[in-house]
């Protein structure tokens, strides 16, 4: 049985990419059988992955609201763009919850030109330089392009930093919410680029640094409006961790939404970090694995 992709291609239905997506959201494993099962018997050829996504969402909601918010991790980002720079402050924030001190340089003076830097990152006496490239489309990858562009202006910088222009980057990583192409891959191991995409690496992807430590973004929440991000983002806002240890009145204060949309939001920021918390969550509900 064959499904299409969002870029029209069609791939073979795997049940077992649809759990793999359940358990990064911390499903516990009953749950994950019974909606796999229920899902993968209304599928056909033809579904699209944004069907299928529909209706894991739809059965999760039944389930567990706060499961179904940690599902939505790549929808959630999208709502982060188009612009990207949201998806900036986004990576900032998880950056933050690593022990780095970032922040966001308009243009640095290389040897032979000036540049713009995504994110200026520094811990434990080192400083990296961060490319971030939002994706409107998963299926969109970093290209090999991209990865030596990057890799010229950190070449660059770090002669102007040698000239007393800039400040010095001991390294350089590129951090996307889309795929990496493998010569993307093999360009980055060669020059010790770090590369972060949504799978990869297998085990430190980005996916892994946001699920790892439950850095979701606010805006897996369902019903977040446009106006409403804003606020938050404003505020330096864009982690429901960050959220959800304020008061109502402290996050009322800081974005000026009404109190008790204030609160709303606060109690699924909560549910996002504890979806034991939930209390419409089935009683098979359990904490992600560390």
């Amino acid at each position: 049985m064959y499904i299409v992709k969002s870029t029209g291609l069609t791939e073979r239905f795997s049940p077992e990419k649809l759990r793999g997506g359940l358990r990064r959201a911390g499903v516990p494993r009953h749950l994950v059988d019974r909606i796999s099962n229920a899902v993968g018997e209304r599928v056909k050829n033809g579904t699209t992955t944004r069907q299928i996504a529909k209706l894991v969402n739809d059965q999760l909601k039944r389930e567990s609201r706060a499961h179904s918010y940690r599902y939505t991790l790549r929808q959630g980002l999208l709502k982060l763009g188009p612009a990207g720079f949201q998806f900036e402050k986004y990576v900032g924030s998880i950056l933050n919850a690593y022990g780095y001190e970032t922040s966001y340089p308009e243009e640095l003076h290389g040897a032979c030109v000036d540049h713009e830097v995504d994110i200026m990152a520094k811990k434990g006496g080192k400083t990296v330089m961060i490319e971030v490239k939002f994706r409107n489309d998963f299926d969109y990858f970093v290209k090999l392009r991209d990865v030596m562009a990057a890799w010229t202006r950190f070449q660059d910088l770090k002669d102007g930093a040698a000239l007393g222009k800039c400040p010095k980057f001991d390294s350089v990583w590129i951090v996307t919410n889309g795929k990496i192409s493998s010569r993307s891959m093999k360009f980055g191991e060669c020059k010790g680029i770090r590369l972060l995409g949504w799978n990869y690496p297998k085990d430190e992807s980005f996916a892994h640094f946001v699920d790892h430590t439950a850095l979701y973004p606010v805006t897996v929440l369902h019903d977040l409006k446009p106006d409403e991000l804003a606020r938050l983002s404003d505020g330096n806002l864009t982690l429901c961790r960050d959220i959800a240890v304020r008061t109502p009145k402290q996050l009322s204060r800081a974005t000026g939404l009404r109190s008790e949309r204030a609160e709303s939001i606060l109690r699924s920021c909560r549910m996002v970090i504890d979806p034991e918390s939930d209390p419409h969550g089935s009683k098979f509900s359990a904490k992600p694995r560390r």
